[in-house]
């Protein structure tokens, strides 16, 4: 079968038409992918510390394959620049992943030789072909759904004084980016040229079209610090949301401030409309607590390693 193929152009619509892609395939790579709306807008949007030594960072991490009409039937999608990879494509052209797959360790060989990509429980053929290029499957992790149309369980009490807040009612860019960089980064404060660097590439983020300040929630302490929090990323053509960034300072964790913010979440998702939220997990801990709040359903997947 005819197919062409070629690297992302930003200035020729490509990041619509991966979006459109996802949006209109939404269910089956819900159940045949890692990615999301969400998380394709992350990768343009989300600039992290790795993605910002890229003058150019979306053109060079991402292919785009058409088949003979011209139609998307698939892509190959590097996330930070690095040798981690995905591949998604059509139901119809899941035959392309193989020849997708020696593309991509031939395109990106710099990157490697230690590369690694993410398939889910249901993607048997996908999991063949890797196994037949060397990859080796490692521990599993959970991507979780909640349907908000039906029962939810009730929301988590916070200890006297703490509250919920969101950056809308309560923009705190600055307390919420200190309570990330612990979180994430383990650190204990920013100077204050990291902290305005911080917030410089935090403000490009809040331009996407996911973005959507009263559903990124954080828990706040008496004194008035950022202590937890979450945010959802909004696929509004689907009425469905990601919860992301689920952190919480050093300081405040085991007391359930986490989870208090992603249930406040999925209180706030459903109000506005969305019938189902999903989660993903990797670490122990987090797999233990998403797996505690209600999802009604999970699709297991795993990493594939090589080198």
């Amino acid at each position: 079968m005819k197919t062409i193929h070629r690297d992302y152009a930003e200035e020729s619509g490509d990041f619509h038409r991966l979006c459109q892609f996802v949006t209109q395939n939404n269910a089956y790579l819900r159940r045949h992918s890692t990615w999301s709306l969400g998380r394709v807008v992350d990768w343009k949007y989300g600039l992290y510390p790795g993605k910002r030594a890229y003058p150019a960072f979306t053109d060079q991490n991402a292919h785009l394959w058409f088949d003979g009409y011209g139609q998307m039937a698939g892509f190959v999608i590097c996330e930070n620049g690095d040798a981690g990879f995905t591949i998604l494509t059509l139901p119809g052209y899941r035959f392309l992943f193989e020849e997708m797959l020696h593309w991509t360790l031939q395109a990106w060989q710099a990157r490697g030789p230690q590369y690694f990509t993410e398939v889910t429980e249901h993607q048997g053929h996908e999991m063949r072909v890797l196994e037949g290029c060397g990859f080796l499957r490692k521990a599993p992790f959970f991507s979780r759904r909640f349907d908000l149309t039906g029962e939810m369980a009730p929301r988590f009490p916070l200890e006297e004084g703490f509250s919920v807040v969101d950056m809308q009612s309560h923009p705190d860019d600055i307390g919420q980016r200190l309570m990330r960089s612990n979180a994430f980064s383990g650190k204990q404060s920013l100077t204050e040229e990291e902290l305005q660097d911080e917030l410089k590439f935090t403000n490009y983020s809040h331009q996407g079209p996911l973005y959507h300040a009263p559903t990124d929630v954080c828990v706040m302490a008496p004194d008035g610090t950022i202590v937890a929090g979450c945010e959802a990323l909004i696929d509004g053509v689907n009425a469905e949301a990601d919860i992301e960034r689920v952190a919480t300072h050093d300081r405040y964790r085991h007391r359930g401030f986490a989870r208090a913010a992603i249930q406040e979440c999925l209180y706030r998702l459903r109000e506005i409309g969305m019938r189902n939220a999903y989660i993903t997990g990797y670490s122990q801990a987090a797999i233990a607590l998403y797996g505690s709040l209600g999802a009604v359903d999970e699709v297991q997947n795993f990493v594939y390693e090589r080198g």
